[in-house]
C-alpha cells in the first residue's frame, strides 16, 4: 500500500474530519513519542506482533489487535517478532473530538477486531485517493475517515459489549444484596467486601459499567421502591414511605425524590395512588 504524508491548506483544514497520513511499514521501526502524535492515531497490525506501552501499562498488538490514540497521549511501540508489519491512519479536524466522544471512543483504546480486512481495505481505498490529493480528494478521504470511524466504532462495541457482561456478573452479588437490604444502612466496605474489591475499585468498576455509582444505584431502587408503595397503598403516609425504603430524613427523601422523578412523593401518590 502506498504511504502518503500530507500537507493540509487551510481549505482543507476547514473540513469536519481532514487525512494526515495514511501507509504501511513492513518492518515496523522501534516508536517513542512522550508527547503523544500530534493528531489522531489508528494502527493494527498485518504481520507478526508488537507491543504497546501507554502509562505504564504494556499491551500486546498481535495480528487481530488495533489501537487508537487522541492527540497528545504518551506511548511508545516496538516489535515483538523479529518482522512487525503495520498499517495506520492519522487525522485530524474540528469535529474530530466531538464525533469520537460522541460514539464513546476513549483518548485510549486497544482492541481486537472482527472486520481486519475490511478495514483494511477502507485504509487502501483512502491510500489510492491520496495518491492524487487535492481539495475534491480531501472531501471524498474525509468522508471515507468517517466511515472508517463507524467501522472502528463497530470493533469497539464488540469490546464494550462483552466488559459489560464480565462487569455485570462480577457485580451481581452486589445489585443483589442491595435489591435484598434497602430498607437497611449499607456502606460502601460492606458490599465492596461481597466481591471482595477494594471500595474505591468498586466505584470504578459500578461506574464504568452502569454510568452511576453504587450510592446512587441504591437511592435508585429506594425511590423505585417508593413508587410501588405509594401505587399500591393509596393510604400511606409520605413518611411512612420514606422510612420503609431505607431512607432516615423525609426533606432528603423529597428532595430526591423529585430530583430523580421530577415531581413530588405527594404529587405522584395523587396522580398514581
Amino acid at each position: 500500500m502506498k504511504t502518503c504524508f500530507i500537507v493540509n491548506t487551510s481549505l482543507e483544514k476547514g473540513l469536519p474530519i481532514y487525512l494526515k497520513s495514511v501507509g504501511s511499514n513492513e518492518y515496523q521501526e522501534h516508536v517513542i513519542r512522550k508527547n503523544g502524535h500530534p493528531d489522531y492515531h489508528y494502527l493494527h497490525t498485518l504481520e507478526g506482533n508488537g507491543y504497546l506501552i501507554v502509562d505504564g501499562q504494556k499491551y500486546l498488538v498481535d495480528e487481530n489487535t488495533a489501537f487508537f490514540l487522541y492527540p497528545g497521549i504518551a506511548h511508545e511501540y516496538f516489535a515483538a517478532t523479529s518482522k512487525w508489519s503495520t498499517i495506520w491512519l492519522t487525522f485530524n479536524g474540528p469535529a474530530s473530538e466531538t464525533i469520537l466522544k460522541t460514539m464513546g471512543i476513549r483518548p485510549f483504546e486497544i482492541f481486537k477486531l472482527t472486520n481486519k480486512k475490511y478495514l483494511e481495505g477502507m485504509l487502501e481505498a483512502i491510500s489510492n485517493k491520496a495518491s492524487v490529493y487535492n481539495y475534491i480528494v480531501s472531501i471524498e478521504c474525509s468522508q471515507l475517515i468517517y466511515s472508517f470511524i463507524l467501522h472502528m466504532f463497530l470493533n469497539l462495541q464488540n469490546k464494550i459489549e462483552k466488559n459489560f457482561e464480565n462487569n455485570y456478573l462480577k457485580l451481581l452479588p452486589v445489585l443483589q444484596y442491595i435489591e435484598e437490604n434497602y430498607k437497611k444502612t449499607i456502606s460502601l466496605d460492606e458490599i465492596s467486601s461481597i466481591v471482595n474489591l477494594s471500595p474505591q475499585h468498586l466505584c470504578t468498576v459500578f461506574k464504568r459499567t452502569f454510568q452511576t455509582t453504587p450510592y446512587e444505584y441504591l437511592i435508585r431502587v429506594r425511590i423505585q421502591k417508593a413508587k410501588e408503595l405509594l401505587m399500591r397503598q393509596s393510604s400511606i403516609q409520605i413518611k411512612e414511605v420514606c422510612y420503609e425504603v431505607g431512607f432516615k430524613n423525609p426533606s432528603y427523601f423529597c428532595y430526591m425524590f423529585k430530583k430523580l422523578e421530577g415531581i413530588t412523593p405527594l404529587q405522584f401518590k395523587r396522580l398514581f395512588g
